[in-house]
């Protein structure tokens, strides 16, 4: 297994890339040298740019000069998914990866894991984008739980409720984590439970991960220490016929 560090400025696809370092077997170069080369160079165009990719490549010579890679394992920081999502850390391993020597093209994927996390400030800046409708929004990432201060009207009064709770995948819509509450105060009073929930849909999806090139799946999320880490699976099939 090798692993290459490659600062990320080009924009290659993926298929390319894999292809690529087929192609130059026989150049003098190790095949996942430059296979490891090319997939970096292909990761912010597939993924989004970052400030540093690290790429390991685990599969016999012969079998990457055939087109088939055992493994692929990447480790991203300061990974901008979107205009609107950073994440500090995104770590994916992807299993049979095979491609076409011929036709420069991605055949097939096999399952793509991933971990990501995102701390508070990367947090803070997406939900001022992404709730403009709520200038008061403030989600902490506590020790281990989450608490939001949501702009509520409570009794003719506008004031701020204060939630508890945790952030959990979305059952119906796995590209979603939602915020849910154990319960919320107001100058410490509690809430009634149909205000707590109006307060809670007020911020619902915490974060969405929709509409993303390679589409990401939240199995799980936790919070430690004042930071979000998610876990959960990648489609990059989607990029075969590209």
């Amino acid at each position: 297994m090798l692993m290459i560090q490659k600062l990320p400025p080009q924009t290659l696809s993926l298929f390319a890339a894999l292809t690529a370092g087929a192609a130059l077997w026989g150049c003098g170069h190790p095949v996942q040298e430059t296979a490891a080369h090319k997939i970096a160079d292909a990761l912010p165009s597939v993924l989004g740019p970052a400030a540093r990719y690290d790429v390991q490549v685990d599969g016999d010579p012969f079998a990457l000069a055939r087109g088939r890679a055992r493994g692929v394992h990447i480790q991203g920081q300061d990974v901008q998914l979107s205009p609107r999502i950073t994440l500090d850390t995104l770590n994916a391993d992807a299993d049979d990866v095979s491609f076409d020597t011929k036709t420069r093209r991605l055949s097939h994927v096999g399952a793509t894991r991933f971990t990501a996390t995102m701390d508070q400030g990367h947090l803070t800046s997406y939900l001022a984008q992404s709730k403009p409708l709520l200038p008061g929004l403030v989600v902490t990432l506590r020790p281990s739980d989450v608490e939001a201060r949501v702009p509520v009207t409570f009794l003719g009064l506008h004031t701020v409720a204060a939630l508890a709770g945790t952030f959990v995948p979305n059952a119906a819509d796995p590209s979603r984590l939602d915020f849910v509450t154990r319960g919320a105060q107001v100058g410490g009073v509690p809430l009634p439970t149909g205000l707590v929930n109006l307060a809670a849909d007020e911020i619902n999806p915490v974060v969405s991960l929709a509409g993303l090139k390679a589409p990401l799946t939240i199995t799980r999320a936790d919070v430690d220490n004042g930071r979000l880490t998610l876990q959960g699976s990648a489609d990059l099939n989607g990029l075969v016929h590209e």
